[in-house]
Formats: C-alpha cells, sequence, structure tokens
C-alpha cells in the first residue's frame, strides 16, 4: 500500500526488560499489530524499538510515511492484571533500568516546549464497550508510565494536535493472556468503528 491510502495505523513492539528486571526475548504486540493489520482493508503496522532516541524516530516516520486517520498504539506489560485503554500520556521520559540502548532520562520532557500532558481524543467508555463485547475485557487507566509505551502515547496525541492527518490517537497496555484473538477481533471492531461513527 501507498502512503496515499493508508488510514489506519497500529504498533507493538521488540523485546525489552521490565523495570523490575524480567528480560523478555518475546513481545507479543508486535504479532498481534500485524494480524489486527492484516485484517483491515487500509491498515498497516510498525514493531518499534524500544530506545528513546529510536522509536520517537520510528514512529515519526510512520507518521510522516504512511499518514494514517487513526493510530493505536499496544505495549506489553507483562506484571499487569487488566488489559488498560491509556487516558493521558504525559509529557515526560524517565527511566532508572534504561531502555534497550542503555539511555536512563531523567524527568525530561518529550516535546520541548510542550504541554504536561494531553487526553485522548477517543471516547474511551465507547472503546472498551467495543472492546469488551469482543471478548477482550478493557479498563480505563489513567498512568502509561514514563518508558515508551508513554513516550509513543504522547508522541501520538501531540501528532493529533498538530498539523496532520491524524485524527484519534489511542495506547492499550496487554497485560499476558490465554489468547490475544478476541482482542485482535476487538481491535478491528475498534479500527472499522473509528471510520465509520464518532467515538470522540
Amino acid at each position: 500500500m501507498t502512503g496515499e491510502n493508508i488510514t489506519q495505523l497500529i504498533t507493538g513492539f521488540e523485546p525489552f526488560t521490565t523495570g523490575q528486571g524480567l528480560v523478555l526475548d518475546h513481545n507479543p504486540t508486535a504479532q498481534i499489530a500485524a494480524q489486527v493489520a492484516s485484517r483491515l482493508p487500509l491498515g498497516d503496522h510498525r514493531t518499534l524499538p524500544v530506545s528513546y532516541e529510536k522509536t520517537k524516530a520510528a514512529l515519526g516516520g510512520a507518521f510522516q510515511e504512511l499518514r494514517p486517520r487513526h493510530w493505536i498504539g499496544l505495549g506489553y506489560a507483562p506484571h499487569r492484571t487488566t488489559l488498560d485503554f491509556e487516558t493521558i500520556a504525559l509529557n515526560m521520559e524517565h527511566a532508572v533500568r534504561g531502555d534497550n540502548d542503555g539511555e536512563t532520562p531523567w524527568m525530561r520532557p518529550i516535546v520541548n516546549p510542550g504541554p504536561q500532558a494531553y487526553k485522548t481524543r477517543i471516547e474511551v467508555k465507547e472503546a472498551l464497550e467495543i472492546l469488551n463485547r469482543h471478548g477482550a475485557p478493557a479498563v480505563a487507566a489513567f498512568h502509561a508510565g514514563t518508558f515508551l509505551c508513554n513516550q509513543v502515547f504522547f508522541l501520538g496525541c501531540h501528532e493529533v494536535e498538530s498539523p496532520s492527518p491524524l485524527e484519534k490517537a489511542a495506547f492499550i497496555h496487554v497485560p499476558p493472556m490465554d489468547t490475544y484473538e478476541p482482542l485482535v477481533e476487538g481491535l478491528v471492531a475498534l479500527f472499522n468503528a473509528l471510520e465509520t461513527q464518532p467515538i470522540g
């Protein structure tokens, strides 16, 4: 597909070491993103690096190349027990353990100058209802941390507020699940709803 007809973008991440020291050799969000994109008529996916510097460039490059109208980011959260639909993105990147490049920013703004936070423009309650109808019980969450998940969420929201084709940005933290198929189906339904009805 060319950048002129891509309207839906979903991203996942490569493996990483969690803040609790768990070393992952697999990140299911990359596969989930690929499966969702394959079921969308105008969709594409990207697997993002886990690097404050490289991730920002990779996501910005995808926005520029594909010019999507809607973007949903996925982040794997092996220590969470709920499927969390994030609401607020903070303008801060901070890590004690560091990213995959070993970078450990200290309370650094993601966009400087920029607002302290953004709220997703997607109507969260409606999005949750769609996911739940497809067997992916999701809940509203209010803190995406200060690692790469929050970074891309903030950058996506910032893109929405900039002169850009991007109209809606969302981020979901994915816990370990017995099967991710209901989530795939729910995300496909959510993207299709964004195309056909106002959610936000």
